[in-house]
C-alpha cells in the first residue's frame, strides 16, 4: 500500500504497534527536518501535504500525546464545578443580614415581618371582599397613622384613600379589556415640610388571589414599603423630592388599581420615576428584571445606591418576550404613564406561589432585610438627587446591566453594547478573512479545517437536541412526564448526561477521520467518560420509566403541589328569542400543567377522560367561564356533572336598549350586576363586526381566537355596570348578529362554596392544591 493513500486510522494503528515493539525493532531513518509528508484530509476524503516539525510524528499522535488521562481530566472538571458552586454560594451569602437591625435610620426586617404577619393573618384578600376592602385597608391606615406620629418634623405625610373607576385594554394573554369600579388604593405622600414639585413612586399591592394568604404575592412587598416609609419619615436627613407610596388593592385583577392611580390621581402628575416590588416566588434575592423606557440614569441610581445589587437584562428580555404568561404594574406605568422605573421581584421557590402554602413563615427574614435595604437606599438616593427633577434630559436609550456575584452591577447603554457586539463580529470576520486569503503554504488548509470543525460542532449540538427530544417524548407517551419537577437532579442525570454523552460521541467519531479534532480535547481518551455518562442516563431513564420519581410533593418543609382549578357552575344558553334552549351544571376542572389529571384519576376515579369537556362551537371561548383569557394555553379540561348552584347574590344581565345609529350600526346597551368578579365575552357573527364600544379607549380588542374578552371587577358598594357595544352589520343572518355571554365568579364569602365542591376537594390527595369557587354562565344571542 502506498503511504499517500494509507488511511489515518490504519496509520495510527501501525505507528502504535511500532512504538510498542520498542527497541526490538530498528527505528526507521529520520526524514530531513521540514520535509513534506503526505497526510490524509479526513474531512474531505482527499490527500494533501503538511509540513512536519522535527521529531514530530503526525498531527494525530501529537494531539493525543499532549492530552491528560481521563482521571485527571475528570478531576479537573470536578474541581471546576466545585469552584463554580462555591462562587454561587458566596453570591447567595449576600442574603445574610449585615449588622444589627432596628438601629435608627436603618431598615428593620423584624418590624416588616410583624406587618407581614398581621396582613396575612386576615386570610385571602380578593378585590371586593371585606377582607381586602375593609380589614386590610383599616390595618394599613392604622399603621400609617402610627408612623405619622413618629415622623420627623422635617417631613410632611399626607394620606389619601382613592376609589377609582375606569377601563383600559392591554395585549397581555393575547389581548383583552379590563373594567374596574370603586376599587381601593391607599396613597401616602412623604415630602419636605415646604412641599415638592417632583416625586418618585414606590408601588406594592396588598390584594391576593382567591384561596391563598398571599404572603409573597404581595403582602411582603407592602410590608417592606411600610417599613421603608417608617425609616424615611423618621430620618433627620432632608428630602429634596417627595416619595409617594401606593398600596394598591387590585393588582391581581390584572393591574387595575395602578391604572386607576396613574390615570386619575392628582399626585400622579408629580411622578418622575417609580420602583415596583413584586413576587414570582417566595423569598430569595429580589431580582431587577425590568427597567423603564429610556432610563439609563435610573439604572445608574440602582447601581450606585443598592446595598445588595442583583440584576439581569437577560431576565428583562425573557419576561418582556411574553414567554412567561405573567405581568406586573410595571406595564401600566410604562404604557399609560410613560414613566421610567425599576421592577424588582422575589424569584425563589415559585412552587408555592399563589397556593395555600404561601404563608408568612416561609418568607425569609434575610430576604426581607435585603429587599428593604435596597429599596430604602435607592428611594433615598432618588429623593435627594437633582436628576429626578430633570429626568427628561437623561432619557436617551435603554441599558445593558448585570451583577457580578451579587457584589456589584455592571451597566452601560445598549448602544455601547451594540458597538461591542459589532466590534467582536468585525474582529472575527477580519481574522477569518485573513486566514482564508493567506497562501496555502502558510496556513495549510485552514478553510477546510475551520468548516469541518464548525460542521462537526453543529452536528453534535443538533443530534444531542434530537436525542433529548426523543427521550422526553417517550417519557411523555408512557405517562411519566414532569418527573424532574420535584427532583431537580433527575433532569441533570437524564437530559444533561444524554446531551454531554452525545456531543462527546460525535466528536470522538469525528476524530477517527480528522486529526484536528484531537486538539479540542483535554483527555487522551473518552471511553470511560462516555460509558459513565451513558450508564447514569440509562439508570435514571429506567427509574423514571418505572415511576420512581413522583412529580409532586406535600412535604411541609418543601411543598411542590399540583395546581387544579375547580369551578362549580351552572350554564344557561338562550336563543335569539330569549328562550333557554340548554341548561346544565357541573364542576369544570382545569389541571395547570402537562400531566392533566393522569395522577388524579387513581385517587378520584370519577375524574377521568370520559368526562372531557367539549367545546361549544357557537359560543365564545367554547362556552366555558374562563376567569382570564388563557383558553389558548390550556387545551384539556374536564366537566363533572353536579347539581345546580344557587348563590344568594345571583347575577342579573339585561339588554337596556337596542337602537340604530346615524351611521347604520346597531348600538346595544347592557346592564349587569353581580359579584365582585365577572367576565364578559362577545363573538360577532358572520357578516357582523364590532366597530366600537364604551370600554377601554373605545376600540374593541380581540383575544386569541377572534372573540372579545372583558375582565370586570368592583369594590364595595359598586353601582350596576352599564356599557354598550356597536355592531356593524353588512348582511343580515337569521341566527342574529352577535353572541354575548357573562360569567359571574364568586371568589369570597359563603357564595363561593357548595356542598358538592367541598366534598370533591376533600377527595384530592394532599400533594395537590385545588383552588375552588362557584360561578354561573349565561349566554344570549342578539
Amino acid at each position: 500500500m502506498e503511504w499517500g493513500s494509507e488511511s489515518a486510522a490504519v496509520r495510527r494503528h501501525r505507528v502504535g504497534v511500532e512504538r510498542r515493539e520498542g527497541a526490538a525493532a530498528a527505528p526507521p531513518p529520520e526524514r530531513e527536518a521540514g520535509a513534506q509528508e503526505p497526510l490524509v484530509d479526513g474531512c474531505s476524503g482527499g490527500g494533501r501535504t503538511r509540513k512536519r516539525s522535527p521529531g514530530g510524528s503526525g498531527g494525530a499522535s501529537r494531539g493525543a500525546g499532549t492530552g491528560l488521562s481521563e482521571v485527571r481530566a475528570a478531576l479537573g472538571l470536578a474541581l471546576y464545578l466545585i469552584a463554580l458552586r462555591t462562587l454561587v454560594q458566596l453570591s447567595l451569602q449576600q442574603l445574610v443580614l449585615r449588622g444589627a437591625a432596628g438601629h435608627r435610620g436603618e431598615f428593620d426586617a423584624l418590624q416588616a415581618r410583624d406587618y407581614l404577619e398581621h396582613i396575612t393573618s386576615i386570610g385571602p384578600r380578593t378585590t371586593g371582599s371585606p377582607e381586602n376592602e375593609i380589614l386590610t385597608v383599616h390595618y394599613l391606615l392604622e399603621q400609617i397613622k402610627l408612623i405619622e406620629v413618629q415622623s420627623n418634623s422635617l417631613h410632611k405625610i399626607s394620606v389619601d384613600v382613592q376609589r377609582p373607576t375606569g377601563s383600559f385594554s392591554i395585549d397581555f394573554l393575547g389581548g383583552f379589556t379590563s373594567y374596574y369600579d370603586n376599587i381601593t388604593n391607599v396613597v401616602v405622600k412623604l415630602e419636605p415640610r415646604d412641599g415638592a414639585q417632583h416625586a418618585v413612586l414606590a408601588n406594592c399591592h396588598f390584594d391576593s388571589v382567591a384561596n391563598s394568604p398571599g404572603a409573597s404575592d404581595d403582602a411582603v412587598s407592602c410590608s417592606v414599603m411600610l417599613e421603608v416609609l417608617r425609616v424615611l419619615s423618621t430620618s433627620s436627613e432632608a428630602l429634596h423630592h417627595a416619595v409617594i407610596f401606593l398600596f394598591n388593592g387590585a393588582e391581581e385583577n390584572v393591574l387595575q388599581a395602578s391604572h386607576g392611580f396613574i390615570t386619575q390621581h392628582p399626585w400622579a402628575s408629580l411622578i418622575r420615576a417609580f420602583i415596583n416590588l413584586e413576587a414570582a416566588g417566595v423569598g430569595g434575592k429580589e431580582l431587577v428584571f425590568q427597567t423603564g423606557p429610556e432610563n439609563p440614569w435610573l439604572v445608574q441610581a440602582y447601581v450606585s445606591a443598592a446595598k445588595h445589587p442583583f440584576a439581569s437584562v437577560v431576565a428583562q428580555e425573557v419576561f418582556q418576550s411574553g414567554i412567561i404568561p405573567s405581568d406586573t404594574d410595571f406595564r401600566i406605568y410604562r404604557d399609560f404613564g410613560n414613566i421610567p422605573g425599576i421592577d424588582l421581584a422575589f424569584i425563589e421557590n415559585g412552587y408555592i406561589y399563589h397556593t395555600k402554602y404561601d404563608t408568612a413563615d416561609r418568607i425569609l427574614t434575610d430576604s426581607i432585610q435585603r429587599a428593604g435595604d435596597n429599596i430604602l437606599a435607592v428611594l433615598k438616593h432618588l429623593a435627594t438627587s437633582d436628576m429626578l427633577a430633570a429626568a427628561s434630559k437623561y432619557r436617551h436609550g435603554n441599558m445593558v446591566f448585570f451583577d457580578v456575584l451579587g457584589l456589584f452591577v455592571i451597566a452601560y447603554p445598549s448602544r455601547i453594547g451594540s458597538i461591542i457586539n459589532y466590534m467582536v463580529v468585525m474582529g472575527v470576520v477580519l481574522y477569518l478573512g485573513k486566514k482564508f486569503l493567506q497562501p496555502k503554504h502558510k496556513t495549510g488548509n485552514y478553510k477546510k479545517d475551520f468548516l469541518c470543525g464548525l460542521g462537526i460542532t453543529l452536528i453534535s449540538w443538533f443530534t444531542s437536541l434530537v436525542t433529548v427530544l426523543i427521550i422526553a417524548v417517550f417519557i411523555s407517551l408512557i405517562g411519566q412526564s414532569l418527573s424532574w419537577y420535584n427532583h431537580f437532579y433527575v433532569s441533570v442525570c437524564l437530559y444533561g448526561t444524554a446531551t454531554v454523552a452525545k456531543i462527546i460521541l460525535i466528536h470522538t467519531l469525528a476524530k477517527r477521520f480528522y486529526y484536528m479534532i484531537n486538539f479540542i480535547y483535554l483527555a487522551k481518551s473518552t471511553k470511560k467518560t462516555m460509558l459513565t455518562l451513558t450508564l447514569v442516563c440509562a439508570i435514571t431513564f429506567l427509574l423514571v420509566c418505572s415511576g420512581t420519581f413522583f412529580p409532586y410533593s406535600s412535604n411541609p418543609a418543601n411543598p411542590k403541589p399540583k395546581r387544579v382549578f375547580l369551578q362549580h357552575m351552572t350554564r344557561t344558553f338562550h336563543d335569539l328569542e330569549g328562550n333557554a334552549v340548554k341548561r346544565d351544571s357541573g364542576i369544570w376542572i382545569n389541571g395547570f400543567d402537562y400531566t392533566g389529571i393522569s395522577h388524579i384519576t387513581p385517587h378520584i376515579p370519577e375524574i377521568n377522560d370520559s368526562i372531557r369537556a367539549h367545546c361549544e362551537e357557537n359560543a365564545p371561548l367554547c362556552g366555558f367561564p374562563w376567569y382570564l383569557p388563557v383558553h389558548f394555553l390550556i387545551r384539556k379540561n374536564w366537566y363533572l356533572p353536579a347539581p345546580e348552584v344557587s348563590p344568594r347574590n345571583p347575577p342579573h344581565f339585561r339588554l337596556i336598549s337596542k337602537e340604530q345609529t346615524p351611521w347604520d350600526s346597531i348600538k346595544l346597551t347592557f346592564e349587569a350586576t353581580g359579584p365582585s368578579h365577572m367576565s364578559f365575552y362577545v363573538r360577532a357573527h358572520k357578516g357582523s363586526t364590532l366597530s366600537q364600544w364604551s370600554l377601554g379607549n373605545g376600540t374593541p380588542v380581540t383575544s386569541k381566537g377572534g372573540d372579545y374578552f372583558v375582565f370586570y371587577s368592583h369594590g364595595l358598594q359598586a353601582s350596576a355596570w352599564q356599557f354598550w357595544i356597536e355592531v356593524q352589520v353588512s348582511e343580515e343572518h337569521p341566527e342574529g348578529m352577535v353572541t354575548v355571554a357573562i360569567a359571574a365568579h364568586y371568589l369570597s364569602g359563603e357564595d363561593k362554596r357548595s356542598p358538592q365542591l367541598d366534598a370533591l376537594k376533600e377527595k384530592f390527595p394532599d400533594w395537590t392544591f385545588p383552588s375552588a369557587w362557584v360561578c354561573t354562565y349565561d349566554l344570549f344571542v342578539f
